[in-house]
């Protein structure tokens, strides 16, 4: 297996290190190879990881690094690699995911001969009444959680939620997907108390004037798909995305492109970076230029 590291400082040590261990341990492949990614030369997990000979060091910047390795069949090819290569981002990234759909998508169409289609940002801007969501005016990204408190930034989201004591019945693919397709966020029952007492919101059925941005709801078509990019825990703690994820996101993306038409020259696509429980959302315009 290989996985692609984003990021050489305190998460990519604690990532790196995590799956090195399970190299160790028996709990993956001997041959398993740690790919990581930072625009530093000389990055601290270089420092501690360098001498051993599962590691790759790579100095980029991570969107071109990202378009470059699922570009080249060298990096990644889907007929050979399938779920093999793993994509291992840190919690703090920008929208990362969602930048290589653009720019990939775009650049697929180019390489097709097809210049008059074109891939805009757009932000997220509803709300999907979860505990937790902020809209970053600048970036348009919309941040979402269904915790109303503080997790660990190590938590792997069991079945089990500790900090509510009970089953995680919530999961935020469902939710976007849910919201829209017009269908209402379910709200949760094992932490129903717990945001009461705390006054947060808890889906449709709990929404408070809390929330920080304008309440509203898809218009009739305004989405043409969802695209999410799941980190969910994989091994030791540590969540990934498999590439093949990517690389089918931007298949149907092409293919959503090249179903547009006079009538309908353009379309969205709400595009979220997410676990089960927190996330990141924003919009791709897809346009055809007549």
């Amino acid at each position: 297996m290989r996985f692609v590291v984003i990021g050489g400082g305190c998460y990519g040590i604690y990532h790196s290190g995590q799956l090195y261990k399970a190299i160790q341990k028996g709990r993956l492949p001997a041959t398993s190879r740690l790919i990581v990614v930072d625009r530093n030369a000389e990055p601290p997990v270089k420092a501690r990881f360098g001498h051993l000979p599962h590691f790759t060091f790579v100095q980029a910047d991570w969107h071109e690094y990202l378009l470059q390795f699922m570009r080249d069949p060298t990096g990644f090819d889907p007929a050979r690699d399938g779920e093999t290569v793993q994509l291992v981002p840190p919690p703090f990234a920008p929208h990362l995911f969602f930048d290589w759909l653009r720019a990939a998508t775009a650049e697929t169409l180019q390489v097709l001969g097809l210049q008059n289609f074109r891939g805009e940002r757009e932000g997220f801007d509803y709300t999907l009444r979860t505990p937790y969501e902020y809209h970053d005016p600048k970036s348009g990204n919309h941040f979402l959680s269904r915790a109303g408190w503080t997790c660990p930034a190590t938590c792997i989201e069991p079945r089990l939620c500790p900090a509510v004591k009970g089953v995680r019945d919530w999961d935020l693919d469902t939710d976007l997907r849910d919201f829209v397709a017009g269908r209402p966020v379910k709200p949760s029952t094992s932490a129903r108390l717990t945001l009461e007492q705390a006054g947060l919101p808890n889906g449709a059925a709990s929404f408070t004037a809390r929330s920080t941005i304008m309440e509203k709801t898809p218009p009739p078509e305004q989405f043409g798909g969802v695209e999410t990019f799941r980190c969910h825990h994989f091994m030791y703690g540590i969540g990934t995305v498999p590439a093949l994820r990517l690389y089918e996101a931007r298949e149907r993306l092409v293919r959503l492109a090249l179903g547009l038409d006079e009538t309908r020259p353009e379309t969205r696509v709400a595009v979220g970076t997410i676990s089960h429980c927190h996330g990141v959302v924003a919009t791709i315009l897809l346009k055809h230029i007549f």
